[in-house]
């Protein structure tokens, strides 16, 4: 047997072991972290403009289905008051039933979607409020919880007193912020993807679906590099988009392209469990910007310069 030339304390013994554990820990997820992303979908029921009930079931059903036939655990945070419209409140619950059924996940996103920046924080806490009932409720019944938050516009405060404040709010209501690192304006491409739509024109849904699918795959490899920049090493991602017809019919290219390039899809909390989400977000002000960029505070105007540009030509659509 081998003895130890300097005999450990039972207390020094634990310290080193746990500092051993942190070390393994570390390490383990800078490998496993290399490729893996979470997919976090905004807005449902509907992210619009359509806003008839068979559009709406049609968009969510396609865009279940597609995380089912590639694999992934995504995140749906819901707006509740869309429930309630045009006397369809069963029907459009059960939209989110169906998520649940596929073995999906929901997180709170506030009922009418208001941004902390310009709303009272005492009404913004009884937004999240309103905005869990039912959801909280449904998921009891899937033998899950309410535990994510998704802030409207990624405002996470105008100031940090009104920042820090909601966050206590958040904790005593037993909710995780759910952060964003990578995210690639959707919501420009859905403006020209829905107008084409409702023309009838289906060269141009491919032609704006192929260039989205491009940008978001150019915008992960953008997010890679500020990742080694900032952390030092690769993290698990946290995608951000919405429900509409422009994701219902591009992300299957997306999660493909994803897989292609090395990416393992995963769930919120396992993504998580990553150290870099333990690191303070400073940041403040109108507008809500990546995760990656609030950690490094100084440099988020630095970084948003140097963000790869949506196709010119794209955006003098979006803009007419």
């Amino acid at each position: 047997m081998v003895a130890f030339l300097f005999p450990l304390s039972i207390t020094t013994f634990v310290v080193m072991k746990k500092q051993l554990s942190i070390i393994l820990t570390i390490a383990a997820l800078s490998l496993q972290a290399q490729k893996q992303v979470v997919i976090t979908i905004d807005d449902l029921i509907s992210n619009g403009p359509f806003k008839d009930l068979q559009h709406i079931q049609l968009v969510n059903q396609q865009v279940i289905d597609t995380a089912v036939t590639y694999g992934v655990p995504a995140i749906g945070f819901v707006n509740e008051g869309k429930l309630y419209r045009n006397n369809e409140e069963e029907a459009r619950k059960q939209i989110l039933r169906n998520w649940l059924d596929a073995g999906l996940d929901l997180g709170n996103h506030t009922y009418s979607h208001p941004s902390l920046y310009n709303t009272p924080l005492k009404e913004f806490k009884q937004e999240v409020i309103k905005g869990q009932e039912f959801t909280t409720e449904l998921l009891q019944e899937y033998g899950k919880e309410m535990r994510y938050f998704r802030h409207p516009y990624l405002n996470t405060g105008p100031d940090s007193a009104t920042k820090a404040s909601f966050e206590v709010f958040l904790t005593q209501n037993g909710y995780e912020v759910a952060p964003v690192t990578v995210e690639s304006g959707d919501y420009i491409f859905n403006k020209l993807y829905a107008n084409a739509v409702l023309e009838g024109d289906s060269s141009e849904m491919m032609a704006i679906g192929k260039a989205y699918v491009e940008h978001t795959l150019k915008m992960f490899d953008w997010y890679e590099q500020v990742s080694e920049q900032t952390i030092g090493r690769p993290i698990p991602h946290i995608y951000l988009c919405h429900v509409n017809p422009l994701n219902a019919d591009n992300l299957g290219a997306i999660y493909q392209g994803l897989k292609d390039k090395g990416y393992e899809f995963i769930d919120l909390e396992e993504a998580l469990k990553d150290p870099a989400y333990q690191r303070t977000d400073y940041h403040i002000g109108k507008w809500g910007v990546s995760w990656l960029y609030r950690w490094d505070e100084g440099k988020v105007k630095e970084w948003l310069m140097a963000e790869p540009e949506v196709d010119p030509e794209i955006l003098r659509k979006y803009n007419q």
